[in-house]
């Protein structure tokens, strides 16, 4: 799980505009050529809070993958 960060913010900032404006930062840095794992993965909590985003081992994300292959090639032959 990961940490909770709590932002000290005077009370007319709202929530939803704070995290909007840093999700444009995160998207920002996003364009250039190399964007870290991490910053990647903190994007995709913050975008998608319900999607329980989760880090797999290499070998473990190469089997996904390929089962998400699979699928689609499947699908596409009908």
């Amino acid at each position: 799980m990961g940490k909770i960060i709590q932002i000290e913010v005077p009370n007319w900032v709202d929530e939803n505009d704070l995290k909007k404006l840093i999700l444009e930062k995160i998207v920002e840095e996003m364009r250039k050529d190399y964007v870290d794992m991490r910053f990647y993965n903190l994007y995709l909590s913050l975008k998608f809070p319900k999607s329980e985003n989760v880090e797999f081992d290499l070998d473990e994300e190469l089997k996904i993958l390929k089962k998400m292959r699979e699928k689609e090639k499947e699908r596409v032959r009908w």
